[in-house]
């Protein structure tokens, strides 16, 4: 079973990595499976080989795979902004 996704791993570039959908208000997207090729403020891109898919953060929860085989259910409040943003808040919060 996959965890959620630890703070460390918000901090992560997700670009290259492989993710699936598990959960979306559109049943579209539900089980879709690539690697994440864009990032925006609100949508993730990805690529199958054959199409590419922009799916919004906000009513989806993804199951991304990590370098070390690591996988993470991703709670999509960890997601929101640009990677940029996301270490931005997280120097914020620490000091």
């Amino acid at each position: 079973m996959p965890m959620r996704l630890p703070k460390h791993h918000a901090l992560h570039p997700l670009i290259g990595l492989s993710a699936t959908v598990v959960q979306s208000t559109n049943p579209m997207f539900q089980r879709i499976t690539g690697h994440i090729i864009h990032e925006t403020h609100g949508t993730l891109t990805l690529s199958d080989g054959l199409r590419r898919i922009q799916i919004p953060k906000i009513s989806s929860i993804f199951e991304i795979t990590f370098p070390n085989g690591e996988t993470a259910r991703v709670i999509v409040k960890t997601l929101l902004g640009h990677p940029a943003e996301r270490l931005r808040r997280a120097k914020k919060q620490r000091w």
